[in-house]
């Protein structure tokens, strides 16, 4: 089964925006990411944000080959012409040290992306407004270590729970969500970064770091977050036209739904050293 085709059908797609992929967590799926992308081959590939997981790296090396095939999926959509933009996260923030923008690997804190339709959408990923990440760093690192173990946790209840039901329990989830969301509202996160966008003069935001997927807009600025691949499997499209398309994966059930937005192998070197950059 081919799932990009799946994913988009026969429309062309120009732009691909992914975040929070976290390669190097015992709970990446690099092996969905990889099926989305193959076969695709646009103009753009923004990694907006926690791509690598330079932080759970550094408590446990946690790197399979299916990580390395992800990184040399992204070096053969370079090789075949794909442009690469890369903005760090919170958790592989060690490439604020390393910014570069040369093509056609382009590492920067944001992107101003011109749409087909001509709209301006800035693209972060959006750690630089959560005031966990400015003021008690050591709370988000604490955080990141209970989220994994509440992963584990998931893994142990569900092997009891499918017994009972078919649908999965996702405890890890729903306190990851509430937690964000509660760090969302006391930031004010969506309204600076949807500030931020207007102090660009950008009609949209593009961003991540909360793992909340949403497509909508907020005084009349499009909002899009681009959610994660640990727990929801969603990226941002951008056909021909301009039209923009969030897409939701349920990675369990290898199923895939497509969520419209409402009015409103030969080893390829990869293209810089994205992983050794932190040791």
């Amino acid at each position: 089964m081919s799932l990009p085709n799946e994913l988009v059908g026969s429309r062309e797609v120009r732009s691909i925006f992914i975040s929070d992929v976290h390669l190097g967590s015992r709970f990446c799926r690099p092996e969905l990411v990889q099926r989305f992308l193959q076969d695709q081959q646009p103009e753009f590939l923004y990694l907006v944000g926690d791509f690598i997981d330079g932080r759970a790296l550094k408590r446990r090396w946690h790197w399979p080959q299916a990580c390395t095939d992800l990184l040399r999926q992204v070096a053969r959509m370079v090789r075949s012409g794909t442009q690469v933009f890369y903005t760090p996260g919170n958790h592989d923030d060690y490439l604020r040290e390393h910014l570069s923008s040369e093509p056609p690997l382009h590492i920067q804190d944001q992107f101003i992306h011109r749409c087909a339709d001509g709209r301006r959408l800035v693209v972060l990923h959006g750690d630089q407004f959560d005031a966990v990440e400015g003021r008690a760093v050591w709370l988000s690192h604490l955080g990141s270590v209970g989220y994994e173990a509440l992963q584990a946790t998931d893994r142990v209840v569900n092997i009891f729970w499918r017994l009972l039901s078919s649908r999965p329990l996702r405890i890890s989830r729903t306190v990851k969500q509430t937690v964000k969301k509660c760090v969302q509202r006391m930031s004010g996160f969506e309204a600076q970064v949807v500030q931020h966008a207007r102090d660009h003069d950008c009609q949209g935001v593009v961003c991540g770091h909360i793992h909340v997927p949403r497509y909508c807009t907020i005084d009349d600025v499009l909002y899009i977050n681009l959610g994660d691949w640990i727990e929801n499997a969603t990226a941002l499209v951008e056909y021909m036209t301009g039209e923009l398309e969030l897409l939701h994966l349920d990675g369990l059930a290898g199923s895939v739904t497509l969520h419209r937005p409402h009015p409103v192998e030969d080893p390829i070197p990869v293209p810089m050293p994205l992983v050794a950059t932190f040791l």
